[in-house]
């Protein structure tokens, strides 16, 4: 012990020595022990806090690393450096235990009295207050003045304050073709996510929403407040499309299960899990950069690891442009800039965004990992944010859990479903803001659909066939690793190796350099042998037909019996495919915003694009010279109902999409909501032989009745409200559905939709009547009330016209009421319900009724500052109210029966008295 604290002594003299100016610094304040100086005899924690003059290379894990706070500070188990590695040392110190707090806990220890904590610890802690436990975390109070003790225990290995979570961007502009999507949907029409349960950990969506109708489990985990965020997130994962293309979700028959974040950001329990059966978990949430292993990273990767079906599914984050501050990271903008130390986690998928062009647009959040491993695994659609890129993968994931179930009446390994979204994914190689690539949700299907994977336990050789005409292989292993322990500066536990034999060359997978320095994390992927993921790829250009062997090999088992996943795919040369519009899809015609016409395709050429409104008889140009590797081109749909087809044309060849539908949307509206029925009706379109009608049952649009017409007349016996309607094309298609409508909230009553009052410049007063339909109706009359009842003013034929109009150039002053009287063909009378308008010609004030028992009304042709005071007889104020209406109705009884003076005062002066009589 003496010879190491002189060694410790002479490096950090010599540390002085070189370089005065650099000791000590903040990081040593914080983390350096202070015993020997204050002539303590505190047992040596038997880590180093050391200081070097720049990043000291991959060759600094010789020395055990245990944590990283920048490019130069490190927490070491080893302080004997070689004499190169020795002159970069600034200083060596010993250090304190405050390595195994994060960042933020210590900077509340420094302000606080006692600070509410999570602790990961083998057992039970001593030297603070329990308060609740889950696995091996527990969530304490701990006194400042205790702090030391606390954090000494040998039994904690990380410590970390209680933070609040908050949902990563909404999205406004889903948009399923982006990631194959809609042609899964089309391609695979019995998978659906049925009998999938997808839990969301946020706040609670609208569960009275009509696309999440009837498919909620409400649980006490749920969270109290209701936030649109969490309905959007609800909607694209499993939306039914109830109200349109918008509203429809990936994963459209799933269940969903609301968890609450604000209560924990920790994983539910198994018993949540199992009793609600959920097998995906999205969380569209963060907190701020947190680069390290922390309590809720261990959590997660322990859950999946024992459960194995349970895939957690992360947002990267928005804050891709800004830079961590307290890592070996630091201060490189624009990478290691995941939100919440949940998402450095081994064994969930964490999801950054991509625009309508599967870029990845800056504010997505980028990694590497703080240990530098690959995050995000993959990119989706989420051009204003990560969030709903989180969303739809877990739909995605949903759709290949049912699909795997109906054959293998089990739930895949959650390694499974990520090795084969990984393996499927669209991009040319890895990096640090996309991943592995972007979401294909079709060729993820087929993946499973064909059985292009396989599974295997701590090794494995695998033969497969590749067939002639490949350009690119890709296999990807995947494995839920074992959790390490919090804090650790390295997260992986077991190290599987993946190696491809192909025509007699050996493959190793893709790696990206992880030092912290920005040209090195942007560099490209080289091969190597991968020490850090439990993800690992291989591609291979232009592979001979033939055998290929995979062999899977156990560099280090810490654990055995590791199960594993491989997922394999084939590029075939040349190949094009259109991935928007799918196969029989019904896209929006006549609409003014283009639509996005989506292909993938590897051949290297510019060309055509042409539409067929004539099953190929004949082609109109709607694009040219398009570049093929964009995949992308917006078009503006005709207002035209047919079937259609799409080809893509270059110097030699022509690529034609399978046939699809365009179909204006109908427009369904109300004409009459009577007590015993009710009217709808929609617009006619040429082509259509007949009108699909819908009503909503408990949970989807459910078809109700078939007729030629363009109206239907609805009992109000029916159990819906809801109705929706679609046109059926001569050639026995149907096309779109409108939006589904509740005829009984549309502002239309019995035939009457409004009836408007409107005092004239001249005194008079004109009638505006708007009627739901003329269906069956015969004459209407203009009336006004007069008296103790209504009195007839014009009477008229009704015609096809649904607006009608009458000047009531007799109206006297004061307030008026006036109705409209309908009669049908069959004798029944219909009335409006009354318009009120007031009418002051030689007056400028008008007060009725007078006498008045309990309200009076006052009308006024202007108002600025206007005052109402009531007098008795003896002068004495009884009543003041401020008027600020033209017309102001008045209570006055707390009146005494009895006569009293009304006066009005404005801007101080008095411009109106009139007796008052209350009865």
């Amino acid at each position: 012990m003496r010879a190491s604290l002189v060694l410790l002594h002479l490096l950090v003299c010599q540390a002085l020595s070189a370089g005065a100016q650099d000791f000590p610094d903040q990081v040593a304040v914080r983390y350096a022990s202070s015993d020997l100086a204050k002539g303590g005899s505190r047992k040596h924690t038997g880590y180093y806090l050391v200081k070097f003059r720049e990043y000291p290379g991959e060759s600094l894990h010789d020395y055990g690393v245990v944590k990283s706070f920048s490019q130069v500070h490190f927490i070491l188990k080893k302080a004997t450096f070689d004499s190169s590695l020795a002159r970069r040392v600034v200083y060596v110190l010993q250090a304190n235990d405050n390595w195994k707090a994060s960042t933020n806990l210590l900077n509340l220890i420094a302000i606080r009295d006692s600070v509410e904590l999570i602790v990961n610890a083998g057992a039970a802690p001593g030297y603070c207050r329990i308060i609740r436990r889950t696995g091996s975390n527990y969530i304490v109070s701990v006194l400042t003045a205790e702090w030391r003790n606390f954090i000494a225990q040998s039994i904690i290995s990380f410590a970390d304050v209680q933070r609040k979570a908050f949902p990563e961007q909404r999205i406004n502009s889903a948009d399923l073709s982006a990631n194959a999507i809609n042609t899964v949907q089309q391609a695979y029409p019995a998978i659906r996510g049925t009998d999938i349960t997808v839990s969301l950990k946020e706040d609670l969506f609208d569960t009275t929403d009509l696309d999440l109708k009837g498919r909620f489990i409400l649980t006490s985990q749920a969270s109290a407040n209701f936030s649109s965020h969490a309905t959007i997130m609800a909607t694209m994962i499993a939306g039914a499309g109830n109200n349109g293309e918008k509203g429809l979700g990936a994963a459209p028959q799933a269940l969903l299960c609301p968890a609450n974040y604000t209560y924990s950001l920790m994983p539910e329990d198994s018993a949540y899990m199992r009793d609600y059966k959920v097998s995906v978990q999205n969380h569209s949430y963060g907190t701020g950069i947190e680069n390290y292993y922390g309590a809720e990273a261990v959590a997660y990767d322990e859950e999946v690891y024992h459960t194995d079906t349970v895939l957690h599914v992360f947002s990267s984050g928005n804050v891709g442009t800004s830079a961590d501050t307290g890592s070996v990271y630091a201060n490189l903008k624009g990478f290691a800039n995941l939100t919440g130390t949940f998402k450095q986690a081994k064994n969930v998928l964490v999801v950054g965004a991509s625009d309508d062009s599967l870029h990845v647009p800056g504010i997505s959040s980028k990694g590497p990992a703080y240990d530098g491993r690959i995050k995000p695994e993959l990119v989706a659609f989420g051009i204003d944010g990560s969030s709903g890129s989180a969303a739809l993968t877990s739909g995605v994931s949903a759709l290949l859990q049912q699909a795997y179930k109906q054959v293998y009446h089990s739930m895949p390994s959650a390694a499974l479903v990520k090795a084969i979204l990984i393996n499927s994914a669209n991009g040319n190689g890895i990096s640090y803001s996309r991943g592995f690539g972007s979401l294909h949700a079709l060729h993820a299907m087929q993946t499973l659909e064909q059985k292009r994977f396989l599974q295997g336990r701590d090794n494995g050789i695998f033969t497969i066939q590749v067939p002639a005409g490949v350009q690119r292989l890709k296999v990807t292993l995947a494995w839920n690793d074992p959790p390490a322990e919090a804090n650790v500066s390295g997260a992986l536990v077991n190290d599987l190796d993946v190696t491809v034999i192909a025509g007699g060359r050996q493959y190793l997978p893709w790696v990206l350099s992880s030092a912290p320095v920005l040209d090195s994390l942007s560099a490209a992927p080289h091969r190597s042998r991968d020490s850090l993921n439990n993800v690992e790829q291989i591609t291979i250009d232009n592979p001979l037909a033939g055998e290929v062997q995979i062999i899977v090999a156990a560099h280090h088992l810490k654990v055995p019996n590791q199960a594993f996943y491989l997922a394999y795919g084939y590029e075939f040369k040349n190949s094009f495919e259109w991935q928007n519009p799918g196969s029989e899809e019904v896209m929006v015609a006549g609409n003014p915003v283009p639509v996005p016409l989506r292909w993938t395709s590897n051949v290297t050429a510019k060309g055509d694009l042409f539409c067929s409104y004539d099953k190929g008889t004949s082609w109109q140009r709607i694009a040219t010279q398009l570049n093929t590797a964009t995949g992308l081109f917006y078009w503006s749909i005709p207002d035209t109902f047919c079937a259609a087809l799409l080809k893509y044309t270059t110097a030699d060849t022509s690529f034609i999409s399978d046939t699809f539908y365009l179909s204006p949307r109908p427009s369904l509206q109300i004409g009459y909501n009577c007590r015993d029925s009710a009217m709808i009706f929609w617009n006619s379109l040429s082509q259509a032989g007949a009108y699909e009608l819908y009503h909503m049952g408990n949970t989807y649009l459910l078809p109700y009745t078939q007729t030629a017409d363009t109206f239907l007349t609805i009992s109000s016996a029916t159990n819906s409200a809801y109705y929706a309607v679609s046109p059926l094309h001569t050639d026995g298609w149907t096309g779109l559905k409108s939006y589904a409508t509740n005829y009984q909230l549309q502002g239309t009553g019995c035939y009457f939709k409004s009836l408007l009052a409107t005092a004239t410049d001249d005194g008079n007063v004109s009638l505006h009547l708007s009627l739901g339909t003329t269906y069956h109706l015969d004459h209407l009359y203009w009336e006004r009330l007069s008296g103790n009842g209504y009195v007839t003013l014009d009477s008229g034929t009704v015609n096809t016209n649904t607006n009608y109009a009458y000047a009531d150039e007799n109206a006297k002053e004061g307030l008026l009421y006036y109705r409209v009287k309908l009669i049908t063909t069959n004798g029944t009378v219909l009335y409006s319900d009354p318009a009120s308008v007031y009418i002051l010609r030689k007056h400028d004030y008008m007060l009725f009724p007078n006498p008045a028992a309990g309200t009076v009304t006052l009308l006024s042709k202007a108002v600025d500052n206007m005052q109402m005071q009531v007098f008795d007889m003896s002068g004495k104020l009884v009543l003041t109210r401020v008027i600020a209406n033209l017309q102001e109705s008045i209570p006055i009884n707390g009146l005494v029966p009895g006569t009293y003076v009304c006066v009005l005062v404005n801007n101080g002066n008095k411009v109106f008295s009139q007796p008052l009589i209350k009865l």
